[in-house]
């Protein structure tokens, strides 16, 4: 994670975006690029709590990579979640902006679930905004390929059940998000200027 000094937005409101997607859509080059553009606190969901979920998930008998089992998604995930935004709420309080990049998969059709986080983690008084990585299924196994991460083993393994199980995610109304395209034949620094240009609406 990074920041700048030139991280207050003009309007004096702490700004938080959130930029969400499935495992492979770009999240991470399309945060750092942002960030980097806006000045702002980059954090990666997975830099924060990556170790320590290794560990832990070795330490019950899992492998490192277990990123389906019932523990990971129903005890460690929520985990992983809670600390995360909770150093986003404090980077905050402290008078920075920050551009967060996190998964969201279960959450982002059902906006309940970010007023519980939002309000378990204290985020009060801050611009959200939520950027969708449009999902295209062949770009993004052509990214789990090419990064030969151990945790996207599962998921290159039983493809056709992981692409139908995320077919047809798409941000609830509620959210207002962004909507980007992570197309190939597009220009990075133009589309992220776009983006830009939403966000100082």
């Amino acid at each position: 994670m990074f920041w700048s000094k030139k991280n207050t937005k003009s309007s004096g409101i702490r700004q938080l975006v959130i930029i969400t997607g499935c495992a492979g859509a770009g999240k991470t080059t399309i945060g750092k690029t942002l960030a980097q553009k806006l000045g702002y606190c980059y954090i990666d969901k997975d830099t924060v709590t990556r170790e320590y979920t290794d560990f832990i998930l070795e330490r019950s008998g899992s492998s490192k990579c277990d990123r389906e089992s019932r523990l990971y998604r129903s005890e460690i995930l929520p985990i992983e979640y809670s600390v995360t935004f909770k150093l986003c709420r404090e980077i905050l309080d402290n008078g920075c902006n920050v551009v967060l990049t996190i998964p969201f998969i279960s959450q982002i059709q059902d906006y309940s679930k970010w007023e519980e986080i939002k309000s378990v983690s204290r985020i009060r008084n801050i611009d959200v905004k939520f950027i969708w990585i449009e999902h295209n299924i062949e770009t993004e196994k052509e990214n789990l390929i090419s990064r030969d991460a151990d945790r996207d083993k599962y998921k290159l393994e039983h493809w056709d059940e992981y692409s139908k199980s995320v077919d047809g995610l798409y941000p609830a109304d509620e959210y207002e998000a962004y909507i980007y395209t992570n197309d190939c034949n597009i220009n990075l620094e133009i589309a992220v200027e776009e983006v830009i240009k939403w966000i100082r609406k």
